[in-house]
């Protein structure tokens, strides 16, 4: 037996980020290397994303345990994989493709797919003795993604405060990621003494994931909020904006109107408003305006808001079929880039390739329940992305991604961040 072939596949249940219940997957090879992978999940998703299962007993983990997806990876999945090659990968996910036999995975749960998948890319990259992004990427590594941090939050993860998940700081014209991360720090610390000056004395409150709670139900006050720091900590002139709109959250199918700061508006008057935002600030890019089964919708907002890249998440959820539409139909110029929202890296990665190739940009992004050593930062460095959502420097899956990007960087001095000069629309 070679020493790539896989030997052993084994799952628990861990808990993320959140508290949680998730699936984790050990694959270790007949050399006796091993690799880990955990899908995570978001308090937010598509409703074409990859089938999550769970077991759904509510006297155990109030239903979200992953217990049936334990077994399936013990008794389905494992006698089907082992003494594969793991280097192969297209090969190892066509296996479990083939077992699960759905488009969503809701034979075998989309979490429990990409866990595997995860599990056996890496153990192929430390059989190789090297970090996964240098496995994916074994040529020069040129430019470096900016790191980003939702400083303000709204939406679902903080709901009743804002409408909008997230208000997003990209310091897109820092010189270096030190710089970047720099930034990022001062405008963190920052970002609790606006809102305090703002509520009249009354401290901040901490948001239910790594950023601040919004002080206010309009989110132009965040982005004044932010804007202010901004200019406290002298970086005014190197940042843009972004935000996750999370429309599809706020959608009455019904009604055809999205319930906003306690109003209820049509598309056009919910474009009218992010018409005014964009106007006001510089966006590098606003995800997910329209939701997501609009796709006149999101026609619309592509001329309509011509200061600011449009982004697909709900829409595309890093899915090649929902991204040739996008493109067919000129609805979004980026994505937002998840593994776990298709299922197997074998997906994620056509869906990247096919995203390229085709002028689309690509914003790998973690998710809220989610664990340190997320993956998604070394496919962010392997295929030369522009940027990575994470989070600001506070939890240890948050700081970890600001890290990674930092010892990139320190590794490769000749390597510079992003220039997203191509996507500036302001």
């Amino acid at each position: 037996m070679a020493t790539t072939a896989i030997k052993s596949v084994r799952a628990r249940q861990i808990l993320d980020c959140k508290g949680k219940p998730m699936l984790e997957v050990d694959v270790v090879t007949a050399g006796g290397i091993l690799g880990r992978g955990a899908a995570p999940s978001g308090i937010s998703a598509g409703s074409h994303e990859a089938f999550v299962l769970r077991d759904n007993d509510p006297k155990w983990f109030d239903g979200l345990s992953v217990g049936k997806a334990v077994s399936i990876v013990h008794d389905i999945i494992a006698p089907a994989l082992q003494g594969r090659d793991v280097t192969d990968q297209v090969a190892l996910d066509r296996i479990m493709l083939d077992l699960d036999g759905t488009e969503f995975k809701t034979k075998l749960g989309g979490n429990t797919l990409c866990s595997v998948s995860l599990a056996c890319i890496r153990a192929a990259a430390n059989a190789a003795n090297l970090p996964l992004y240098r496995y994916l990427n074994p040529g020069a590594i040129k430019t470096i993604p900016f790191p980003t941090v939702n400083c303000i939050s709204g939406g679902s993860y903080q709901k009743g405060s804002m409408p909008f998940q997230e208000c997003t700081v990209v310091p897109y014209k820092a010189e270096s990621i030190m710089e970047a991360v720099h930034i990022i720090y001062q405008l963190f610390q920052l970002t609790p003494v606006v809102i305090q000056e703002y509520q009249n004395g009354v401290p901040a409150k901490p948001g239910s994931l790594s950023g601040w709670q919004a002080p206010s139900p309009d989110p132009t006050v965040s982005f004044d909020i932010l804007y202010e720091a901004a200019k406290r900590c002298g970086a005014a002139e190197k940042i843009a904006f972004a935000a996750d709109c999370a429309a599809s959250e706020l959608y009455n199918p019904e009604r055809k109107t999205y319930d906003f700061v306690g109003t209820e508006v049509d598309l056009d008057g919910l474009l009218g408003y992010l018409k005014e935002l964009t106007t006001k600030y510089n966006f590098l890019y606003v995800e997910d305006p329209v939701d997501e089964n609009d796709w006149e919708g999101w026609q619309k907002a592509a001329k309509a808001l011509d200061r600011t890249m449009l982004v697909g998440d709900d829409l595309t959820v890093t899915n090649v079929r929902m991204l040739r539409k996008a493109v067919e139909m000129k609805a979004c110029e980026a994505f937002i880039f998840k593994p776990n929202q298709v299922g197997t890296i074998t997906e994620s990665l056509a869906a990247l390739e096919y995203a390229q190739t085709n002028g689309i940009a690509a914003i790998p992004s973690v998710r809220a329940g989610g664990v340190v050593e997320d993956p998604i930062f070394d496919l962010a460095v392997a295929f030369g992305c522009c940027a990575v959502k994470h989070g600001p420097p506070k939890n240890g899956e948050r700081t970890y991604g600001i890290n990674f990007l930092s010892r990139v960087a320190d590794e490769y001095p000749d390597a510079k961040p992003y220039d997203f000069t191509p996507h500036i629309k302001f």
